[in-house]
């Protein structure tokens, strides 16, 4: 392999993969971050893309098999994107869809969907759909990553400073319609139980920005929008929650109280880079709910920039204390 200072040859690699270690892996992974500093080379870069690529399958394949969800997902290709994306219109559609509404995408998982059903408890069955549904978009985010890695790829900062300042506008607009509806209602509290929740998500509708407008990538998103599908944490992209306390800051609405006040140090690493790229460094006032979004939730920073479209959510409750 070309370049200087290099301590591991395509053998090392290769042993390393065929292992499937995460040790050798890593090993592998820390010592060619090391000499891309030092060297330019396209054979390093592309070697260092596989090996992200390689850990993040061989992650996903032993979660599969440590929660005993094997028999719920049909047969995949882990290292081809495509493919993933059709088990997980395979699976996203039979958890959505009545039986007697089987569309072109879903129709391959009919038979497997119902002898699953047959077998296990209903329940219990929707559960661990859900937790492979869940799996398999983490994957998708890392291919997806990975596929646009900024070491190949150029990162589209000025959509990711579009969406980044759209965003932290919402926020702010989403924090004043809780704070007028806290100030109204605060003369009713008194000693009852009170709380407040206000969240945004993405619009499900795919941004009209979007490269792909197939009907496909159109359900994909869909998918992917929904809190129960995207992660097993179910969270919105962002949430306000008070109970029975004071209204919280703004910028500790917006997570502005740590790190110097932005969030731009994790960037790099939820663009699929775990190291800083200079043309990252130097982008300022990043929220917190990108590094939720790309980072606990299984949204690839890639496409979400595309985004333009917002949804709220907020809910008060007041429950009177009866004496």
């Amino acid at each position: 392999m070309a370049g200087s200072d290099i301590k591991i040859t395509e053998k090392d690699i290769d042993k390393a993969i065929a292992s499937a270690d995460f040790e050798k892996i890593d090993y592998c992974i820390d010592n060619l971050r090391d000499n891309i500093y030092k060297s330019n080379s396209e054979e390093l870069k592309k070697a260092y893309i596989s090996l992200w690529k390689e850990r993040v399958i061989l992650r996903f394949k032993e979660q599969i098999e440590k929660e005993a969800l094997t028999e719920f997902l049909p047969p995949v290709s882990e290292y081809s994107l495509k493919t993933v994306e059709n088990v997980i219109l395979m699976i996203a559609g039979a958890y959505s869809y009545d039986l007697d509404k089987w569309d072109d995408y879903i129709f391959p998982y009919k038979s497997t969907y119902e002898n699953l059903y047959k077998k296990h408890l209903i329940d219990s069955s929707e559960d661990q759909l859900l937790r492979v549904l869940n799996h398999l978009f983490e994957l998708r985010k890392y291919l997806v990553n990975l596929e646009n890695h900024p070491l190949v790829h150029k990162f589209n900062l000025p959509l990711f400073e579009r969406f980044n300042s759209l965003i932290m506008n919402k926020l702010k607009e989403l924090y004043q319609k809780a704070l007028e509806i806290y100030t109204r209602v605060k003369p009713f509290i008194k000693d009852n139980l009170f709380n407040i929740e206000a969240s945004i998500d993405l619009n499900k509708n795919l941004p009209k920005e979007y490269p792909d407008q197939s009907e496909r990538m159109k359900k994909l998103w869909e998918y992917m929008c929904n809190p129960e599908f995207n992660s097993t944490l179910q969270e919105s992209a962002h949430k306000l929650y008070v109970f029975r306390e004071k209204f919280p800051s703004l910028n500790h609405f917006l997570y502005l109280c740590d790190y110097e006040d932005d969030w731009s140090h994790l960037l790099s690493g939820e663009c699929g880079c775990h190291y800083l790229l200079p043309e990252i460094e130097k982008i300022n006032n990043v929220g917190y709910i990108l590094h939720n979004m790309t980072d606990h939730l299984n949204y690839s920073i890639h496409e979400i920039i595309y985004a333009t479209e917002f949804k709220f959510s907020l809910n008060v409750e007041i429950e009177e204390m009866i004496q």
